[in-house]
């Protein structure tokens, strides 16, 4: 334990009797990831896979998320991302922490210094005997959007030594506060070393964070990796990398929401998207680069073309970070019944190729469904009002309903796991009405709802209302505790609607003091009830004949298909519009027993360019 540490911890047992923690809004590193064990996404780098695999190694954990590249490595602890590094080099970064492979602080955590998560490389053919020119390149951060490593814990890199079958530590770094990407050059020299079967990993030590109040014991001290590099004809001085790099995806293309409910969205249509979309890119080479990006933004829930445009060229200079926007003129348009799915994607069309071709084109799915969010769906902090006095305290986050006729039938709140699930309280989910710009009435409220994360590892808790509510044009939802405890609901630091959210300790309303917003989601009827799978009046032509069952599915889905079928691509998303499955060849079965229940998107697509889109909802009851 660190000095700081100990004596925290002196002064909290000493003064425990005659502290008395002051009433706040509070935000804290995150203590859950939302991990689905199915995801398997992305190109590797090499196709076939080997017991040692040959030089060069390389990955900028751009094509696989969230856990590494299993032809790459062999553990799947590091969390592979793109929320926690701060101006990572490349898109996608590998994150260590003190989280398991489900997401979940490791239950042996304490506050001292322990070893926590590892990225352990696959083993390598390292045999070149007298060789001084391979060397292991990589960049590292310490906190990025997380939690800093304190001084006593630390980044570890070690190599196994294949004839003694041991680890050997051959560098390290201790904790500091958020810095720059660092690069590091590590040489081996060592006979020992340069042998087949020779593999390296990387390690952290952790802490977990000392506090008195269970729910606030949280994941801390996270360390980021980006662009790891194996090879011969190296030397200390081979720092560059010939890489162009997409940074960010186009992101959520609506002016206000990350999605919107289908029939509602139709109502405000091309007035609720924007015009602009960011371009994110950084040169990592010597030399400049030339690019002429396309965008695009296929319709693949109905039978509309779409929309496509080539931008203007134009050029990255050696080492730059280039920012800039792009503009579009598309408003969203599919005969899709009550649900839309659109695929958008922004490609650098570099005129000479890079190193790594995976990073110069990203994709993100915009969603049209049955609730409104301004999140990503994906947490980088814990929210709530914590300390004496916030029983009762009130959180509020206003929305605007662009169909005031219809009705709200649900609501959605992410609660981050606490450390041995500490955070499971009750509390009253709320509805306010609007006044000047604040929450006003109280027109809803509804005891009993329990934070029980047993309904899905870090999914979004759906508390059905008693009675559907007509809800006004702008209204607020939220929670009222019946506790002091600290809920530890989601926070999306990647999107700032702080104007929007409100706070309560007491009888007046307070806007928010932190940048982002919390995870909560108004869920209102579909015009439409269809359920089960429905092709959703694709064209003849382009429809693929494949069948999917069963329907609502428990355990397995099947696929049965014919031979000129079997090399189509499958692809399944989830509400929030992430992939969590898919493969480049249809396989004939796929297990869904990990999956949250819910409704799911199953994409099918030929070489050809055929597609077929399905619904699938998936149950465990």
């Amino acid at each position: 334990m660190s000095v700081t540490k100990r004596i925290l911890a002196v002064v909290w047992i000493f003064q425990l009797p005659f502290i008395t923690l002051p009433a706040q809004e509070r935000l804290i590193s995150i203590s859950s990831y939302r991990i689905n064990p199915s995801t398997e996404t992305g190109k590797r780098l090499k196709t076939n896979f080997t017991d040692t695999l040959e030089l060069p190694f390389m990955d900028d954990f751009s094509t696989t998320m969230p856990y590494p590249d299993s032809f790459l490595w062999s553990d799947r602890l590091a969390y592979i991302n793109n929320d926690f590094g701060y101006q990572s080099p490349t898109f996608g970064v590998a994150t260590l922490d003190m989280m398991d492979s489900d997401g979940m602080i490791y239950d042996f955590a304490e506050t001292e210094p322990f070893r926590a998560d590892y990225l352990t490389s696959r083993p390598l053919n390292l045999f070149y005997p007298q060789d001084t020119t391979v060397y292991l390149s990589f960049y590292w951060q310490p906190q990025g959007l997380g939690d800093a490593p304190e001084p006593d814990d630390s980044l570890i890199l070690e190599f196994y030594a294949p004839d003694s079958k041991q680890w050997i530590h051959v560098w390290s770094i201790p904790g500091t506060p958020l810095s720059d990407f660092h690069l590091q050059m590590i040489p081996i020299t060592d006979s020992r070393f340069l042998q087949k079967g020779f593999r390296f990993r990387f390690s952290n030590r952790a802490s977990l964070a000392p506090s008195f109040e269970p729910s606030l014991k949280v994941n801390a001290d996270h360390w980021h990796l980006d662009y790891i590099y194996l090879n011969r004809n190296r030397n200390y001085r081979d720092t560059i990398m010939n890489e162009v790099s997409l940074t960010d995806s186009p992101g959520s293309l609506l002016l206000t929401y990350t999605a919107m409910p289908w029939q509602h969205f139709r109502e405000v249509g091309i007035n609720g998207v924007k015009t602009i979309f960011p371009i994110h890119l950084r040169n990592l080479s010597v030399q400049r680069y030339f690019f002429q990006p396309t965008f695009q933004i296929e319709d693949l829930s109905g039978t509309t073309e779409g929309f496509g445009q080539r931008l203007d060229a134009d050029e990255i200079k050696a080492f730059e970070t280039l920012n800039y926007d792009g503009t579009f003129n598309y408003g969203f348009t599919s005969d899709a019944p009550d649900s839309a799915l659109f695929k958008i994607t922004l490609n650098l069309n570099l005129t000479e190729p890079d190193w790594l071709p995976y990073n110069d084109s990203l994709s993100v799915y915009q969603v049209f469904t049955n609730y409104y969010a301004y999140d990503d769906g994906t947490p980088e902090a814990g929210y709530g009002l914590t300390g004496e006095g916030t029983k009762n305290g009130r959180v509020a986050l206003r929305f605007q309903n662009y169909q005031p006729g219809d009705s709200l039938i649900a609501i959605r709140y992410f609660f981050n796991r606490s450390f041995e699930d500490a955070n499971r309280k009750y509390f009253i989910a709320a509805i306010w009405s609007d006044f000047e710009g604040q929450p006003g009435d109280l027109i809803y409220a509804q005891q009993g709802a329990v934070s029980d994360n047993k309904l899905g590892l870090n999914e979004f808790l759906t508390i059905k209302l008693d009675t559907a509510r007509k809800v006004p044009a702008v209204y607020y939802i939220g929670w009222i505790q019946t506790t002091s405890d600290f809920l530890n609901a989601g926070f999306d630091r990647n999107h700032n609607q702080k104007d929007k959210l409100f706070f309560s300790i007491g009888n007046t309303w307070q806007s928010s003091n932190f940048d982002g917003c919390v995870m909560i989601r108004p869920v209102f009827a579909n015009k439409s009830k269809k359920s089960g799978i429905n092709n959703l009046a694709l064209k003849p032509e382009d429809l693929l004949q494949v069948k999917i069952y069963p329907n609502p599915v428990r355990d397995k889905i099947h696929f049965r298909f014919d031979d000129k079928t079997a090399s189509a691509t499958l692809t399944v998303i989830n509400q929030q519009g992430s992939i969590i499955y898919q493969k480049e060849r249809i396989p004939r079965e796929v297990s869904v027993h990990t999956w949250t229940p819910g409704i799911y998107f199953i994409h099918i697509r030929s070489h050809t360019g055929a597609s077929q889109f399905s619904r699938m909802i998936v149950l465990h009851e």
